[in-house]
């Protein structure tokens, strides 16, 4: 389990195209900066294009979205020159950064092979990309830590619950996409990492929303010792929902995370309120 204490931060994905203006609103409202991601940069700059972009297998925009192609795309390097303004902004005022990448898969989910069908429908490609964005999460924190000093890494999982649960579409109508019902053996070899998802999964950290959660698949994480990250709420509120599960909240870590807006403005609002909550429940502690 991570040593981080307990923190605040945001997930991601910030309004507008401006690096150096999302940079500031990070740093300057969030006690553990994250690389931000602008997917109002256009094509490419999704969570999928962004993590696809720093693979050894070159991948590129095809018929239906993304699919595995013949030569890498020119864009390869924008992670490089990122990380690069990053320094310049944020030199001697970070000291810890977290990344944040596509998960294995819905990597795999999303993108496709030559022949049109899913990479996760092939248990080879899975087990290859896999490989390839371990690859990945290996350098890219390395180069990180190298400009920083620490890194953290979050894996966003968006389509795991329907790789869990074997509701992904085929390429086509009669095409039936295997489940993979226990993806935390895969997911484990990634090492120490907060998993953001809309399921709970029993990992060590993961970002949920416990007034939406199942109580008792929630309850056995937490009891478990499962990290959470939540969103923004009462801490009042918490506490409640911790007296329902019947869980004493001093034997969980809880981090705070800020909610993606439609502006800078209000984004910077979100992750001070983040911030705020996250000192909050430090205090009540």
């Amino acid at each position: 389990m991570t040593t981080l204490p307990p923190t605040a931060f945001g997930l991601g994905p910030l309004p507008g195209t401006d690096l150096a203006q999302a940079a500031d609103v990070v740093l300057s409202e969030s006690p553990l900066p994250h690389v931000p991601q602008l997917p109002d940069r256009g094509a490419g700059s999704d969570l999928i294009g962004r993590t696809a972009a720093m693979l050894e297998i070159p991948v590129a925009r095809g018929p239906r979205g993304w699919r595995v192609a013949a030569r890498a795309r020119k864009d390869a390097d924008r992670m490089e020159r990122d990380l690069d303004h990053l320094e310049e902004l944020w030199h001697g005022k970070a000291d810890t950064v977290k990344v944040q990448l596509a998960g294995p898969f819905t990597l795999a989910a999303e993108i496709e092979m030559a022949n049109g069908h899913r990479m996760i429908t092939d248990p080879g490609a899975l087990r290859d990309l896999t490989d390839a964005l371990l690859e990945v999460c290996v350098g890219h924190r390395r180069d990180v830590e190298r400009r920083f000093g620490k890194s953290v890494l979050q894996l966003d999982e968006p389509r795991l619950p329907e790789v869990v649960a074997g509701t992904l579409q085929g390429a086509t109508d009669f095409e039936t996409i295997r489940a993979i019902p226990e993806p935390e053996e895969t997911l484990a070899r990634f090492g120490e990492h907060l998993l953001h998802t809309p399921k709970l999964v029993d990992v060590p950290w993961l970002t949920c929303d416990p007034r939406r959660a199942g109580k008792d698949a929630l309850a056995r994480l937490l009891d478990a010792g499962t990290r959470i990250a939540i969103p923004v709420m009462a801490p009042r509120e918490l506490y409640n929902l911790f007296d329902e599960l019947q869980l004493d909240p001093a034997t969980t870590t809880v981090d705070v995370y800020a909610e993606p807006a439609a502006t800078l403005v209000d984004s910077a609002a979100n992750y001070r309120a983040a911030r705020e909550m996250a000192e909050a429940l430090t205090v009540e502690a």
